[in-house]
């Protein structure tokens, strides 16, 4: 019996899976699918509009073609549903804003994962110079503030409607989102259990463009988005009996995360319970495959890390919690579950 060699394509495609999103990031660079959304166009049509060359262009849209985000009839292009609700300027659903900032913040960091690696540390000062902070840089200019948090909301807010289904918030009468960003899960949460209201804690520069997803959504009247920051236990509100961490915990080294969890424990209500909203690694930390990345990604930006079950069970515990279970749910949030007695 004679046996197939291993063949070179599967590495391959790991080797060159960066031209997939680098595809992506320069069409939404340079406007192709916003231009698309005015109706189908050929290249030549689309470069003039643009001021592009017609030839490179139209390769740069047969790659997007076959990466299945642009269609192609007789010659002219169109964007896909996909594309169109997601990837054009304007549009509600867009989320242009992580698009950016991975194209030109976090894509040079991960030209220096090798030593990211090898001193296991992030990679901002070494690209961006001493006293660059990522949260700060994107706090500093509303615009991309704003497009950052409207990304992360439409990245999110299908994960925030499974969480409130997941989990059965009847019993509690104030869930508070600490460093909830557009107020996604909060406005799910209240929107599907009618007896619950909410609080958004923010820094104060992201909180009006909290309210504004607070308001568009038409629930001003039972979420309340309050400025706080989640390492000071004095400016966390303590009138909450629900409280969700949402990816935020993995942002930060296990000293921060440590006390983030301690400072919940602190302001929540006697009876309350903590939701922990984070994507878990398996317990051999092995996978799933985009948990990992993930890990790498935090890796060379933030200093982070992803953390398994057991890990986070064992730190609420310390924090005070009881009863710890887990939840591992479809989407790109997992739920592990703490009470306070």
């Amino acid at each position: 019996m004679t046996t197939t060699p291993p063949s070179p394509d599967r590495i391959q495609g790991v080797m060159t899976g960066f031209w997939a999103s680098k595809a992506l990031f320069t069409g939404v660079e340079l406007g192709v699918f916003k231009e698309l959304s005015r109706g189908p166009a050929s290249a030549e049509v689309l470069a003039y509009r643009l001021k592009l060359n017609p030839k490179a262009l139209e390769r740069l849209m047969n790659a997007l073609v076959s990466l299945t985000l642009l269609e192609k009839k007789g010659g002219r292009f169109s964007n896909t549903p996909e594309a169109e609700t997601f990837l054009v300027e304007g549009k509600p659903e867009f989320v242009g804003g992580q698009v950016e900032h991975l194209a030109h913040l976090h894509w040079r960091l991960w030209e220096n994962l090798p030593d990211a690696v090898r001193e296991n540390s992030p990679r901002v000062r070494q690209v961006f110079g001493p006293g660059f902070d990522i949260f700060q840089a994107i706090s500093a200019d509303p615009q991309r503030l704003r497009a950052f948090v409207q990304g992360m909301h439409n990245l999110t807010m299908p994960a925030a409607e499974e969480l409130v289904d997941a989990f059965d918030l009847t019993p509690y009468h104030t869930l508070m989102d600490v460093g909830g960003g557009s107020g996604a899960l909060c406005i799910a949460a209240v929107k599907r259990y009618p007896n619950l209201k909410g609080i958004v804690l923010e820094l104060p520069a992201v909180c009006p463009i909290t309210q504004d997803f607070v308001e568009r959504h038409g629930m001003k009247d039972r979420v309340q988005v309050r400025p706080g920051d989640f390492f000071d236990t004095k400016r966390l509100p303590s009138d909450a009996d629900a409280i969700a961490l949402g990816w935020v915990l993995h942002d930060w080294p296990a000293t921060e995360a440590r006390a983030v969890l301690k400072n919940c424990y602190e302001a929540l209500r006697p009876g309350g319970v903590l939701l922990l909203c984070e994507k878990l690694l398996d317990e051999d930390k092995a996978g799933p495959m985009q948990t990992t990345l993930m890990d790498l990604h935090l890796l060379v930006s933030t200093g982070g890390e992803e953390r398994s079950a057991s890990e986070y069970k064992t730190w609420m515990e310390s924090a005070g919690f009881q009863g710890v279970s887990t939840r591992v749910l479809r989407g790109n949030r997992d739920l592990v579950v703490g009470h306070k007695r």
